[in-house]
């Protein structure tokens, strides 16, 4: 987080506690107090920035800090045999902040350990992922005045957002983003948990020299066998641990059908566009953004997307996602314009974007999908495993390995995903040829942001080479999917590498190939195996 900035928080400010959420009671913002190391003027940050706060964290940072506390990994059987206690329960009093004694926790055993887990950091963790979802749960009826949802088919959800809703429709060019709402929105489990909150808010807030306040509570879903990373405060005397931070959740039951479409009239759906055109490329982001709690934001800005510190989220069965539309967007194929878009803005606000907003707005984006989906996404290689299997019919050669990889998600980086929102993928080929290994490299463009040609490998040693293929990845993306030849020259030699060109194509759907094309496909790969 050293490229977001508060405002109203000093340099390296560790967050040592998390208390109650408050509003005045003639203004619909709440807030949520803080106590902080160093001290601030104004202990307290907006709700929207819940998706960032966690005990020990430190905001503003000037350099790297070392995450605080033991760190635990266990599964859980179910939340439903959790106590409910209070943080002032913990059998070392010393170490409960005062802000801290009232605040509602969950109580349970683990790994022979008494974990005392702070309610608001599961609820964070599980369901808050950015502000709109943050500032939303406090109303119990906003998922259904912002949202319907219809079944298209057994197999098929379709999620409305309806005209009326302030849900950021750029949050759903994000594959991730759009699973987590899906979850919240469609499973019954998770939308009564998230929807608990709201209901808990109005049940026991209460009033007090102005302000409406409450100290944050909610049910979670069941989450039968769902493993947990954490990191807290063990005691070995008394075998118990107050959870700081919660940074992995894993096999997460969804009741949700095989893929869920979100529909808004403003969304368009892009497709591949043909032609010499060019890519304008978007504004350079500054180098630290400025989080102005509190400022409203404009609605008439497209938001920008920060990243706050990734809670690890993977579902035990993969399900799709993708934006439908009335009208499709055609992408543009072609280079990248010399000119750039203008910096974009430093100063942001993350509140709820309204017209005449004063600072440009502001998305949390706080999840990192593990789930095991890639077969989801297999289909857009159709062709190339076609060419890959008139290799071995045709030429001899022998398939010693195939995988799909995700490009990684980095920073400052966004061609890890296609323009509409889902991974871009990378397939790996161990290749033989006449008692020699090669490997390809092909990358899906079926966005048309670029062309990119296949790459064919044979690589000096075979040391390393998990590593250097990471490595590999991150300057790819980094590079804009440029193929970084300095690395490839290291791997292979000055001539143990070549880019070969995909079959030439007039149609916008790039997995269709006449069998011809295939087979001249090949034969050119085959070809140059016996030239490198």
């Amino acid at each position: 987080m050293q490229d977001i900035r508060f405002e109203k928080v000093s340099d390296d400010t560790t967050i040592l506690a998390i208390g109650s959420l408050f509003r005045r009671i003639d203004n619909s913002q709440w807030g949520i107090n803080l106590d902080l190391s160093p001290k601030a003027a104004t202990a307290s940050l907006r709700l929207s920035n819940i998706p960032v706060l966690a005990r020990k964290r430190v905001l503003n940072p000037t350099q790297d800090h070392k995450p605080a506390g033991y760190h635990l990994v266990f599964t859980i059987d179910n939340t439903g045999t959790w106590q409910r206690k209070q943080l002032g329960d913990y059998p070392v009093a010393s170490v409960v902040r005062a802000m801290d004694k009232r605040q509602h926790c969950f109580c349970f055993l683990a790994n022979d350990i008494e974990i005392y887990l702070p309610q608001m950091e599961l609820a964070r963790a599980l369901l808050l992922h950015d502000g709109y979802l943050s500032r939303s749960a406090l109303d119990p009826d906003c998922l259904r005045s912002e949202f319907s949802i219809e079944l298209v088919s057994p197999d098929v959800a379709r999620v409305n957002v309806l005209p009326s809703s302030s849900y950021p429709l750029k949050s759903l060019d994000d594959y991730e983003s759009r699973r987590l709402l899906s979850w919240i929105l469609i499973d019954p489990d998770a939308r009564a948990s998230y929807e608990s909150i709201g209901h808990y808010q109005k049940l026991n807030g209460y009033e007090k020299g102005g302000y409406r306040q409450w100290e944050f509570e909610f049910t979670p879903p069941p989450l039968p066998s769902v493993s947990f990373e954490v990191r807290g405060r063990f005691d070995k005397q008394t075998r118990s641990m107050l959870v700081y931070e919660i940074s992995s959740l894993k096999n997460i039951k969804a009741a949700i059908p095989d893929e869920v479409q979100f529909f808004h009239p403003k969304l368009r759906e892009y497709v591949r566009g043909e032609g010499e055109g060019s890519v304008r490329l978007v504004g350079e982001r500054p180098h630290i953004h400025s989080v102005h709690d509190g400022v409203e934001a404009n609605a008439d800005t497209s938001p920008v997307l920060l990243r706050a510190p990734a809670v690890v989220f993977e579902f035990s069965k993969a399900f799709n996602t993708r934006k439908v539309a009335e009208k499709k967007q055609e992408g543009t194929k072609g280079k990248a314009d010399e000119e750039i878009g203008s910096l974009a803005s430093a100063d942001v606000s993350t509140e709820e974007s309204v017209v005449g907003g004063v600072l440009p707005c502001a998305e949390w984006t706080a999840e990192s999908d593990e789930t095991d989906d890639l077969h989801l996404y297999a289909n857009k290689f159709d062709c190339f495993g076609l060419m890959l299997d008139e290799l071995v019919a045709a030429h001899g050669c022998i398939i010693r390995s195939k995988q799909l990889r995700k490009l990684p998600k980095l920073y400052r980086c966004n061609r890890h995903l296609l323009l509409d929102g889902n991974p871009r993928c990378l397939a790996v080929v161990e290749i033989e040829s006449q008692n020699r290994i090669f490997h390809i490299f092909e990358v899906d463009t079926s966005d048309g942001i670029c062309s990119l040609s296949t790459q064919l490998l044979r690589l000096t040693s075979l040391q390393g080479w998990q590593e250097q293929l990471r490595l590999l990845e991150e300057e790819l993306t980094q590079k804009s999917l440029h193929w970084p030849s300095s690395r490839l020259k290291e791997l292979c030699g000055k001539d143990g590498y070549s880019g070969i060109p995909h079959p030439l194509t007039r149609s916008v759907d790039k997995g269709k190939l006449p069998e011809e094309s295939i087979e001249h496909w090949a034969a050119r790969f085959y070809s140059w195996m016996t030239s490198i």
